[in-house]
């Protein structure tokens, strides 16, 4: 059965059902890089172009049921939102504070909503540019250009970069008071923090220490610095919105330990991410454990380093999907992260993985639960109901009321659209068809190959936090009389049924089965074999339609992939 969603006349979502196991919530993250153009905007300044783009990037982002994204808006100094700190990129219209006909985040934290999707905007905190960035640093509006003396060169590895001086209060509270801003001013559901550390030990920072070092070593006094712009970061984002999330992207190596050796967080760029959690001063800490499972640092050594040490936070593990050892054995990574109870993954970065689809998502899941942040539960939609739009096709509309009395800001986000066996079926994930943004009352909707005689819906409300509703909305039914006489056939049978229809080109076949599984129909025409039909399947009853003339094929069998069982069907 395929259910089209027809939210928006130009959008048409097709939903499948998935089999949902015990991860109910699971944070399932990407990286969306816009510095050097590297993931969005494409080389073009055709914003039109660069919004198709960015559309096509989420469609796909959602069709691997992914559910986070982490959407660059600053890297060098310049940002893709309006701000009244910084000057506008030049990614999108060519030049620096060039006149765009939208505001990129803006359009982002849209089409991501409107697709059940998280949007987080990534920041890289206190590097600004490297030496890629002439052009940019030298614009009038560039802060090394506005505040130079806050800047500190970095030569690293033949390459020069710009830093802004952690050392320096007017620094910190600098980058937190345009975080803060942008908070204030976009929808946005997290603030993730990169480059948030020193660029190393060999950092040119001899005044700030000797005015603000306070006599205590320089060592803790950098550690200190960068754990104070999170605690001043930290209070201006509570005050604002105190459910946005704050995450922050630490070096992959806390500190060297038995298996454990290489570029330490906290000796070696002053990142005490250890504290932080301890603190609360963050929500999820997404480590760049970007290494291989037979690598020096093994990352299945890492992995459960930081899951046990999250202070009762979040981790969301870091992929290299550029690396091919690593690409290769995602799969194994997901599953090592899921029995460690880490709380999710993430790819760095959308290039990488854009081909890439996961086993391991196989159904929908929502982002890992935050509890601490002290979410509430939405008022539940009221008085569905639904009718048929044609009586000649099979279009449906799903109308609801809206609890309007419900003002607190964090409360309802999205409507949970459920699709259930029976009408009163217990609200499973495994029957979560679609996420609807809460601004929508109505969906209309198309069952072009009905599989049951009964289509049970309900609906609840889903907060920012992905908190439902306790209570759902009422049960509707759409019934399929037509196909009473079928299912009855096949319920009795253990074995497929093969009902012939008017149409040669066009079959029905009725399978029952005990579990969900996958199925593939294999055709024989003595020597060939074609696989006729490849679909997952319920448990009981299922009404498959396999557009092809079953006479030209001398047999054909039912192959149950998990079962690993095969069964006949007679022609």
């Amino acid at each position: 059965m395929k259910i089209k969603l027809l939210l928006l006349p130009a959008i048409i979502l097709i939903l499948a059902s998935k089999a949902f196991s015990q991860f109910e919530r699971e944070t399932r993250a990407v990286w969306l890089a816009t510095n050097y153009r590297l993931d969005w905007p494409p080389q073009t300044n055709d914003q039109e172009r660069q919004k198709r783009a960015l559309i096509d990037i989420f469609d796909n982002i959602k069709s691997k049921n992914l559910n986070t994204i982490y959407f660059q808006v600053e890297s060098n100094g310049t940002v893709l939102f309006k701000s009244s700190y910084e000057p506008f990129s030049s990614y999108i219209t060519g030049a620096i504070n060039g006149r765009a006909i939208y505001d990129p985040l803006q359009f982002a934290i849209e089409q991501a909503h409107k697709r059940g999707l998280e949007i987080h905007a990534w920041v890289n905190v206190f590097r600004c540019s490297d030496d890629m960035d002439n052009n940019t640093t030298l614009n009038p509006s560039h802060i090394s250009q506005r505040k130079p003396e806050w800047m500190i060169e970095d030569l690293r590895d033949g390459h020069k970069n710009l830093w802004l001086d952690p050392g320096l209060p007017e620094v910190r509270e600098y980058i937190s008071d345009w975080i803060e801003e942008m908070v204030k001013n976009y929808d946005i559901d997290g603030v993730h923090l990169d480059y948030t550390r020193y660029p190393g030990k060999n950092f040119d920072d001899d005044f700030s220490y000797s005015v603000h070092g306070g006599g205590i070593s320089r060592d803790d006094w950098r550690r200190n610095n960068i754990t104070s712009f999170i605690e001043l970061l930290n209070g201006k984002i509570r005050a604002v919105k105190h459910f946005v999330k704050i995450g922050i992207a630490p070096i992959g190596i806390y500190k060297n330990q038995k298996g454990i050796k290489g570029w330490e967080g906290y000796t070696e760029v002053y990142q005490d991410s250890r504290d932080w959690l301890k603190k609360g001063l963050i929500d999820y800490v997404a480590p760049q454990t970007y290494w291989g499972i037979e690598d020096n640092p093994r990352f299945d050594v890492l992995a459960k380093d930081w899951a046990e040490n999250s202070a009762g936070r979040s981790v969301v593990l870091g992929i290299a999907a550029y690396k091919d050892n690593v690409k290769r054995d995602i799969e194994r990574m997901i599953k090592y992260a899921r029995s460690i109870k880490a709380d999710g993954v993430a790819f760095y970065r959308y290039s990488n993985i854009k081909d890439c689809d996961f086993d391991s998502f196989s159904y929908k899941a929502y982002p890992a639960a935050m509890a601490w942040l002290d979410g509430v539960y939405p008022q539940p939609p009221a008085d569905l109901t639904i009718q048929k739009k044609d009586p000649n096709q099979n279009v449906f509309t799903l109308n609801w009321e809206i609890n309007k009395e419900n003002k607190s800001n964090d409360s309802t986000r999205y409507f949970a659209l459920y699709n259930l066996p029976r009408a009163n079926s217990e609200l499973l994930q495994d029957y979560l068809f679609e996420l609807i943004p809460a601004d929508k009352s109505s969906i209309s909707f198309v069952i072009d190959k009905p599989k049951r005689v009964n289509y049970y819906f309900t609906l609840k409300s889903v907060s920012k936090l992905w908190i439902e509703s306790v209570e759902a909305a009422n049960v509707v039914e759409i019934k399929f009389p037509e196909l009473s006489s079928i299912a009855q056939c096949g319920f009795k049978s253990n074995k497929p049924v093969y009902v012939k229809g008017v149409n040669k080109n066009a079959s029905t076949i009725i399978l029952y089965s005990d579990e969900k599984e996958k199925i593939e129909l294999i055709g024989d025409k003595g020597g060939t074999k074609d696989i006729l039909l490849s679909e997952n399947i319920s448990q009981g009853i299922n009404i498959l339609s396999v557009k092809k003339d079953l006479s030209f094929y001398y047999s054909v069998k039912v192959l149950f992939k998990s079962s690993k069982k095969a069964v006949e069907l007679k022609l």
